[in-house]
């Protein structure tokens, strides 16, 4: 399979991905979206903000990336720095309006589409720090994440169902 083709099956999970997580959210009234305890205590909002982030930071990898800088890619060390960062970003959206964590939202799938668009086909294979490729990163920062955090709001629509009945 050439870089291009490949390139091209990883524009077509990541917009997928991002549909099913949209039309998931879209099915939540607003009052919904910033209850808390869809994981754990975290809101839909809560998630919105935490996606947001990590597409921010597939975007900003992928065109470190395709500048030849790999080496200067940022990611958590150990599952403790993960979480940290994970509560950082939640800690700096938790006051903000809804409207604007889920303008952020849309705003960083699109950023992560363009970068993706912008990167030469062939680099998307070369490992960067940490032994990864950037598809391996952007996949695990995107489509993967969205897939993932769907699978709370399926789970999450369905505790709403049977508490509100």
């Amino acid at each position: 399979m050439t870089a291009t083709i490949i390139k091209a099956d990883v524009e077509r999970e990541l917009v997928e991905a991002w549909q099913a997580l949209a039309s998931a959210v879209d099915s939540f009234p607003d009052l919904e979206l910033e209850q808390p305890g869809v994981l754990d205590s975290w809101s839909i909002k809560d998630l919105l903000g935490h996606t947001a982030f990590w597409a921010q930071q597939a975007a900003h990898n992928l065109e470190l990336i395709a500048a030849g800088r790999g080496d200067d890619v940022q990611r958590p060390g150990s599952e403790k720095e993960m979480d940290e960062w994970n509560e950082r970003e939640r800690r700096l959206r938790q006051d903000r309006p809804l409207d604007q964590v889920r303008e952020e939202w849309l705003d960083s799938f699109q950023a992560a589409v363009q970068a993706l668009a912008a990167s030469p086909a062939e680099r998307l294979e070369e490992e960067v720090r940490g032994g990864q490729t950037a598809l391996r990163l952007l996949a695990a920062d995107t489509y993967e994440h969205y897939r993932e955090h769907l699978a709370h709001l399926v789970a999450w629509r369905r505790e709403l169902e049977t508490t509100e009945t």
